[in-house]
């Protein structure tokens, strides 16, 4: 059965992949395709066409609150994990403001017409370590092929490049992305963003010259992604998306670095987001415990908790000054807290407050609950750097840049946690506070084990040492047979068993999973059962690259994923020695796969249905195809060919499955074949444990 809610969302997604795959070149694209980050756990795609802004200041609500198409997915494979994710990163002047175009000096903090620094996107490029693999079930490939470049010398399994212009403050933007396979990497991405002073007031293409003249100004940059854990959980709770997440809190805390010893930066400030029960949302259900408490997002009849996750960021580098690369441990700045519903409008010394913060003032503030003003309309936690000073001098080919770098990813509990203890409340065995305190606790843990991990990642890229490599994902082809189904795998190049690190064969084992039922982990389809992937086998030897699974029911879907397994002798990482594994998303089907009736092993029992056949057969013709024939009762695997009764060959073709085939009544040629007397000859015939079969000959008669 077709589930219309994910059957959407999973054509939208492909649309989408062979949309910028369609249009993406081996380099810098200006037509600024999408760009999807999908080589571990997260499914994110970063689009200028998702926002009224570009994207690295994407802050529509287009994305935000019309249906459940977002761009934040995580945990991939689990049902409503889909998530609000929205940039919003407005560059924050001085009192000094900035000369424009033609001289005059504007003391502003932000556009006058729209308080926030509004930028295009100029051009996308997208690189990988390995070409995504191809991943085919029944003969159709899932994924289009990849056009963009593929770099075995890449620091990470995928790097992804923007650039944006901010045409009020003359400011271009670069972003680099870096996401990872391995395995200590896969909730994580690292988002690196260099701001130079250029004076471009308007993207190449529409060919202005002009520039903001030569000047100094003073600034800070807020950076936030406003996300809400909550929305396809809330879609389940209460029956339809929320604007802007109105049940989501916003907070800060502070995570000790546990693996870098050689950097003055010894903990991080994260920003973070959780679901958060809000009394004053109209429709909240009243659940049999008798509580209101949506925290989470129980399910309305068994209360497991669709939105444990905690998404968060944390500042990982920024410079001393323009001048001082050093990483300044006094950074961020501030971490204030701002909402669209109460702040984005806002204009002038207030509104720069609100997302730099003053001296007087505290720059850290806690979650809005404490300060007292509640839950608001899509919250905003500012990670905050700054000031710096930035110079534009043309004459001497000064233009000043600084770069800050984040870790952006997420935590939660574990399924079995989110399940045992929202049923748990559900059944008024535990309290509400219980019930929060063990979402929040873990979802924090989790996701400061992630953020701190993704801290040793850049501080190793940084210093140019490498970060351990899992193993390429291989091509994965999934085959629906008679009572089995049959798993394939290969990689496309012998160099593919070496580390993409150092060069050395550390290939070890092929794993295979599968999950039953429907495609995401709780979906409805699977009458929220909770079946999870399972590991169905694995193999050392790395010439068998087949697997046949004959413990399936006919009816039933199964979906397929083969990873590689390294020996761990190349992983000089957080854990030595320890073997790593490709990502498992990499390779999902995403369609299903489901054995049928096989065909027989045993001969002499083939007949033409119907026999005498004619256009115009009446009760033994079928529906709609008149000149359909079924040929029934074949051999698992045979050769069908179509003779005269002269001997004259008009078609022939392989079967193999079913005990069924049919014939249209046309030749090889696709032309109609006469009136006349015909046989149907079935050789090559085999049995389902591939034992030989004797021939077979039907005569039949055609009447046109």
């Amino acid at each position: 059965m077709w589930n219309c809610k994910i059957g959407s969302r999973i054509l939208t997604i492909i649309a989408v992949v062979a949309l910028y795959q369609a249009t993406a070149m081996s380099q810098e694209n200006p037509s600024a395709p999408p760009l999807i980050i999908d080589v571990n756990s997260i499914n994110w795609t970063l689009s200028k066409t998702r926002g009224d802004g570009g994207m690295v200041n994407e802050y529509s609500w287009n994305f935000a609150t019309f249906g459940p198409d977002f761009d934040f997915y995580w945990p991939a494979d689990q049902y409503l994990s889909n998530m609000l994710y929205q940039i919003f990163s407005p560059i924050m002047l001085s009192d000094s403001g900035i000369v424009d175009t033609l001289g005059v000096r504007h003391p502003k903090f932000a556009e006058p017409s729209q308080p926030i620094s509004q930028p295009a996107t100029d051009w996308t490029w997208e690189r990988r370590r390995y070409r995504p693999p191809n991943v085919t079930v029944d003969g159709v490939q899932l994924n289009p092929p990849y056009q963009w470049q593929v770099d075995p010398k890449l620091p990470a399994d995928e790097v992804a490049e923007f650039d944006d212009l901010i045409p009020a403050y003359g400011m271009r933007a670069h972003v680099t992305v870096y996401a990872f396979s391995n395995p200590d990497l896969s909730n994580v991405a690292i988002w690196k963003v260099t701001l130079k002073f250029t004076g471009e007031v308007a993207l190449p293409k529409t060919h202005v010259t002009t520039r903001l003249p030569d000047q100094t100004i003073s600034m800070w940059w807020p950076f936030s992604i406003s996300f809400g854990p909550t929305m396809g959980g809330y879609e389940e709770v209460y029956g339809g998306y929320p604007v802007e997440s109105e049940n989501v809190l916003d907070d800060w805390y502070q995570i000790p670095n546990k693996y870098v010893t050689d950097d003055a930066r010894k903990d991080l400030l994260a920003a973070y987001y959780w679901c958060y029960y809000n009394s004053t949302l109209v429709g909240t259900p009243t659940f049999p415990n008798g509580s209101q408490d949506a925290s989470g997002n129980p399910d309305r009849t068994t209360g497991h908790l669709y939105s444990p996750q905690v998404p968060g960021y944390a500042l990982l580098y920024a410079p001393v000054s323009v001048q001082n690369n050093s990483d300044d441990p006094n950074q961020p700045y501030s971490m204030m807290h701002a909402s669209i519903a109460n702040n984005l409008w806002q204009t002038g010394q207030d509104f720069r407050n609100v997302y730099v913060g003053t001296e007087s003032n505290d720059k850290f503030p806690p979650d809005p609950i404490t300060m007292g003003i509640g839950i608001q309309k899509g919250p905003m936690r500012f990670v905050t750097a700054g000031p710096y000073s930035m110079t534009k001098n043309s004459a001497a080919g000064r233009y000043d840049s600084v770069t800050f770098v984040y870790a952006i990813g997420a935590g939660t509990v574990p399924y079995e946690v989110a399940d045992s203890v929202g049923k748990a409340w559900f059944s008024g065995k535990i309290t509400d506070a219980a019930k929060d305190s063990i979402i929040l606790a873990g979802g924090k843990d989790s996701l400061a084990n992630s953020l701190d991990r993704a801290y040793w990642a850049w501080d190793q890229i940084s210093h140019g040492r490498p970060v351990p490599a899992a193993p390429a994902p291989p091509d994965v082809n999934v085959t629906s047979g008679p009572d089995r189904i049959t798993v394939n795998w290969s990689y496309p190049d012998p160099s593919y068993f070496n580390n993409a690190v150092t060069g050395v064969d550390d290939w070890y084992a092929w794993r295979v999973y599968r999950k039953t039922g429907a495609y995401y982990v709780d979906d409805p389809l699977d009458n929220k059962s909770g079946a999870q992937w399972q590991l169905v086998y694995q193999t050392t030897d790395r010439n068998v690259t087949t697997y046949i699974d004959t413990n399936v029911v006919r009816g039933v879907n199964y979906y397929y994923a083969v990873t590689a397994v390294d020996n761990g002798s190349q992983n000089n990482g957080i854990d030595p020695g320890t073997k790593m594994e490709s990502s498992r998303y990499a390779t999902r089907t995403t369609v299903a796969a489901s054995s049928y009736k096989p065909g027989l092993s045993v001969s002499g029992q083939v007949r033409v249905v119907p026999n005498p056949a004619t256009v115009a057969a009446g009760a033994l013709a079928y529906a709609g195809t008149p000149d359909k024939l079924l040929f029934v009762n074949l051999p698992v695997s045979c050769t069908l060919s179509i003779y005269t009764e002269t001997g004259d060959k008009v078609r022939t073709w392989q079967h193999y499955g079913t005990a069924d085939d049919t014939w249209d009544q046309r030749t090889s040629g696709n032309q109609y074949v006469a009136s006349g007397i015909y046989i149907l000859a079935v050789t090559n015939s085999k049995g389902l444990n591939g034992q030989s079969l004797p021939d077979q000959f039907v005569k039949f008669v055609l009447v046109r």
